[in-house]
């Protein structure tokens, strides 16, 4: 895989699962503990699992590490990374932020399920759904040649109902201009370089 574009595949991972870990102003996420082996007592096979589940989604599919990487970021970017973007609407007058247009082409959502059905077999009512996503997304890094990047774990799956319409806020259009970009990822607290690789891929 060309280089450049590894390196923008590792930095919208760690800026993603780190930088717009609470960007979405859901209060739970003050109450979060995560940490590096959250599930070490509690579901230790969680990380084998998902690696496991990645290698074979990947090559039934060789587009599915972008697919998922792209996956994450969205759903970090409207709530913090809380798996909100998985969420269908229970009836007609209930939004995802998949009816959201800047949405529009992402997929893999059923690879999160299918994983987390996975991880439920071994480790019932343990792993959110959240935690998974995260995971899926460093694994696809690493599948393509990346680093296998050390995660904390512990997050909880959203509380707070999906929103299109927050997801149309807080998700850059496709045909935004660069200065646009720019500020948007900078109030996020990122450099230029950090900004103009994630906009490379996002």
């Amino acid at each position: 895989m060309n280089m450049n574009l590894m390196r923008s595949m590792v930095l919208i991972f760690v800026i993603s699962s780190f930088w717009f870990e609470v960007e979405g102003g859901n209060d739970e996420y003050e109450e979060q503990k995560i940490s590096y082996g959250f599930y070490k007592n509690t579901c230790p096979q969680v990380e084998d699992i998902v690696r496991a589940g990645i290698q074979s989604i990947s090559i039934s599919d060789p587009t599915s590490p972008a697919a998922l990487l792209r996956l994450m970021f969205h759903d970090c970017q409207v709530q913090g990374c809380d798996a909100s973007i998985l969420i269908d609407p229970s009836d007609a007058a209930t939004s995802s932020e998949m009816d959201s247009s800047k949405n529009f082409g992402v997929r893999k959502r059923e690879s999160i399920s299918l994983l987390k059905s996975m991880v439920e077999t071994v480790c019932p009512r343990r792993v959110s759904c959240a935690d998974i996503l995260i995971l899926a997304a460093r694994e696809a890094v690493a599948v393509a040649g990346g680093p296998r990047i050390p995660v904390m774990l512990g997050r909880r799956d959203s509380a707070s109902p999906p929103s299109n319409k927050l997801a149309d806020v807080l998700i850059p259009p496709a045909n935004l201009a660069v200065d646009g970009m720019l500020r948007i990822f900078g109030e996020k607290g990122m450099s230029i370089e950090e900004s103009v690789a994630l906009i490379g891929i996002a």
